[in-house]
């Protein structure tokens, strides 16, 4: 049985950590921004203690950056970084991508309607919708893999964070995010034909630099 005191600690540092990510895709915390314990504290009137634990829980989602004797921040994007980062995602999923088809587990319906709710944030121009979507979606893929180790492998690169920052970035510097979401439409579609082949390359251009 859980205690209501163990609750209250969980609900409060979720809350703290929605808080933080929502600042950060809105643009009130930039990157290399000092995320203040204190001032969050005050502004939703919790503990310092709580606000901790999520900076722990955002440190390890790669939102955030803590150094010792500085403090955390929020994590800067570099081009170094993001281009490892295409690297790897670019080899996983193909492979959960094989995988799946071996085991004849590839969930389209899922994968289709990750793709709708992409178009839907398109259009209403909501780029957390537009991010969650993209990220459920390649999410469908690996889990396709039946394979827990290659699953945890790829939810260990931090991905909530690349996928939000480049969806913001996309919509700053003018990039047609209809475009985006076609690219993850068009990989539907060789899903659907059942070319292998063409489903991996098309992944793989997506995370071209």
């Amino acid at each position: 049985m859980v205690s209501s005191v163990g609750l209250k600690r969980r609900v409060l540092r979720d809350d703290v950590v929605e808080h933080i990510v929502g600042c950060i895709l809105k643009g009130h915390l930039k990157p290399g921004d000092k995320i203040i314990e204190t001032r969050i504290s005050r502004e939703l009137q919790v503990s310092q203690g709580a606000v901790r634990e999520a900076i722990r829980d955002l440190t390890a989602r790669g939102f955030v950056e803590t150094e010792p004797y500085k403090g955390s921040r929020v994590k800067v994007l570099s081009s170094d970084e993001l281009y490892d980062y295409f690297a790897v995602r670019s080899e996983l999923e193909p492979l959960a991508l094989s995988w799946g088809y071996e085991l004849n587990r590839i969930d389209v319906e899922g994968l289709m309607s990750a793709v709708e709710s992409m178009f839907d944030g398109v259009e209403r121009q909501d780029m957390t919708a537009l991010g969650q979507a993209d990220l459920d979606f390649h999410r469908t893929i690996m889990e396709c893999s039946g394979n827990c180790s290659l699953v945890r492998s790829w939810e260990a690169l931090a991905n909530d964070y690349w996928m939000f920052t480049l969806v913001k970035q996309h919509l700053e510097n003018g990039v047609d995010l209809g475009v985006h979401a076609q690219e993850h439409k068009d990989i539907v579609d060789a899903v659907k034909a059942g070319d292998l082949e063409l489903t991996k390359e098309l992944l793989r251009n997506h995370y071209s630099l």
